[in-house]
């Protein structure tokens, strides 16, 4: 035989019968064969050998007959392949026995070659189903793997997102006689897109808007690479460098640290002149920047070079555009009008003439009845009006985090919202363990960018000992700073010995800004950790922690109650 020698058992009242049956096994390669001489005693010998691989047994026994022992062996020794002895008086129960599992069925005394055939076909299924089986618990490993790995890049994109909206301008410097809009939305987590809007001199503002190929985490580290190397300013002179010279240079600089193809990214930059009220641009392969004068009339300008990344000694040429109050002029990324059409480019120049009163609702109209796509691209909107009034950056909400297998939280509880001296997030309602993951996570973020984080209190009701442990664990990283804390959540900090967190209260900080909720969901295993980690930081502050949620911590760790 071309199996490994396989454990067997032969069961049958005739000692003789018994006998030619074991040693035609043990001419197959059986090895050990056993014997049984009814169902009672064939239970006792696969009850001290579960390996058993095959079972050969005779129908018409005393005490068990051959079904009642393959009924229960069945469940007793799943793995083992069922051979029935039948002879012409049993050939009903042999069919019978077939259709409880048994294998195959083989005469009384039957020829050894007739054995052979069969019991290495028996051996060979075996082999099969147990090959499955192991495939199986392979595959489930692999998903499992997979499945950890997916949650694992999720949350590393979840912290790369609130890392990455760092790097956009919280808001806007001021600009006598003009007002500038932005809003920036990106297709995934981390987006291609970039923008700012920068003072350079009394009189000079530099803006740009730069859009890398592609969306995710490439585009993304692109985008960042375009912000580094970007120079606005002669070092000798201190003199705004005019549009077409910083394109030059920054491409020079991204083609030298980069050579992957089919890597690049598209950008316009401008400089405004608050004195003359002109505008200079140098469009590096975007998409067209609309000027709109006050009487209706448009003006288009297109590309004046290439895109960024493709060729290191690329030129770009300069337009001028002379701006009277009441005009606009808008630039936005690719995002926007997906198709690049003309008609795409004609009704945006109607949104734009029409009476909208701001980017946010160019956005809007634009979006109206399109179809939500799965893989959507990132969109930018700068506007700039050239007239007095109010300047704002929308950067967005956090994306919520992606659900998997976890409970869901009812409500917003967890808020997030930066100023130029503060990262804020606030727990309002009832915080619970389901609410602790993007709490956390984002804070971390927070934190690791060495930014100040207020955490703000004064909606919440309440917080469960999860929650509590978190902001234990937060506040002592340091950085962190609380305001608004109620009452009846203080003396939640009191009862748990929370000093640290104690200390950490502010009553006189500023007014939180406008905060935006962020999702609450998250895997089952993550929770867990979570949950665990937080009880085991309130386990450490008092040895009354320590009683209370020994339960806890001793249950998520899998030990036995009162282990060490």
């Amino acid at each position: 035989m071309s199996h490994a020698p396989a454990p067997a058992l032969v069961v049958d009242d005739e000692p003789v019968t018994r006998l030619l049956v074991k040693r035609a096994l043990e001419s197959l390669g059986c090895s050990p064969v056993l014997e049984a001489a009814d169902g009672i005693a064939a239970q006792q010998v696969l009850r001290e050998h579960p390996d058993t691989a095959l079972v050969l047994t005779d129908i018409m026994m005393p005490r068990m007959d051959g079904l009642e022992l393959l009924r229960w062996g069945r469940e007793a020794v799943p793995d083992a392949m069922w051979i029935v002895l039948s002879g012409l008086e049993t050939f009903d129960s042999a069919v019978a026995a077939i259709r409880l599992g048994a294998f195959d069925f083989l005469p009384k005394s039957p020829r050894t070659e007739e054995m052979g055939v069969t019991v290495r076909n028996a051996l060979g299924r075996r082999q099969l189903l147990a090959e499955r089986e192991r495939l199986h618990r392979e595959l489930q490993r692999k998903v499992r793997e997979l499945e950890e790995t997916s949650n694992a890049l999720r949350r590393d994109l979840e912290r790369a997102e609130v890392i990455q909206r760092a790097l956009l301008p919280r808001s806007p410097p001021p600009m006598e006689g003009f007002c500038i809009q932005a809003v920036y939305r990106p297709g995934q987590h981390v987006g291609g897109d970039l923008y700012d809007v920068v003072r350079v001199n009394d009189r000079h503002f530099a803006f740009y808007l730069a859009d890398a190929t592609g969306h995710g985490v490439t585009s993304a580290m692109l985008s960042v690479l375009f912000k580094q190397r970007l120079v606005l300013v002669d070092a000798a002179t201190g003199l705004a460098l005019p549009p077409a010279q910083v394109l030059e240079a920054v491409n020079r600089s991204i083609c030298q640290a980069h050579a992957s193809p089919g890597l690049f990214l598209t950008a316009v930059f401008g400089l405004l002149d608050t004195a003359d009220g002109s505008i200079t641009l140098a469009s590096a392969g975007h998409p067209p920047v609309l000027h709109m004068h006050e009487g209706g009339e448009m003006r288009l300008v297109r590309r004046t070079g290439p895109a960024l990344g493709l060729a290191p000694d690329a030129q770009f040429r300069e337009e001028r555009l002379q701006v009277r109050r009441g005009d606009r002029i808008l630039l936005y990324t690719d995002g926007l009008l997906p198709s690049g059409s003309e008609r795409d480019l004609e009704q945006l120049q109607r949104v734009l003439a029409s009476p909208v009163s701001s980017a946010q609702e160019v956005m809007v109209q634009l979006q109206e009845g399109a179809e939500p796509a799965a893989d959507r691209d990132d969109i930018t909107i700068l506007l700039i009006d050239a007239h007095a009034g109010a300047s704002w950056f929308d950067n967005g909400a956090a994306r919520p985090t992606t659900a998997t297998s976890a409970p869901r939280a009812q409500g917003e509880v967890v808020f997030y919202g930066e100023t130029d001296t503060a990262d804020y997030l606030a727990l309002r309602g009832r915080a619970s363990w389901l609410h602790c993951d993007a709490f956390h996570e984002t804070a971390l973020a927070v934190l690791e960018r060495k930014h100040p984080l207020v955490l703000d209190l004064s909606r919440c009701e309440y917080l469960d000992s999860t929650c509590l442990g978190t902001v234990h664990e937060l506040v002592a990283r340091g950085g962190v700073m609380l305001t608004g804390v109620t009452d009846g959540v203080r003396a939640l900090f009191e009862e748990l010995s929370m000093r640290q967190v104690l200390d950490a209260i502010r009553d006189e900080l500023p007014s939180p800004p406008e905060l935006y909720a962020l999702g609450s969901e998250g895997d089952q295993a993550t929770m867990q950790k979570r949950i665990l980690q937080a009880h085991e930081a309130l386990s450490g502050l008092s040895e009354r922690n320590r009683e209370e949620f020994r339960g806890v911590v001793e249950s998520l760790r899998g030990e036995p109650d009162g282990s060490a």
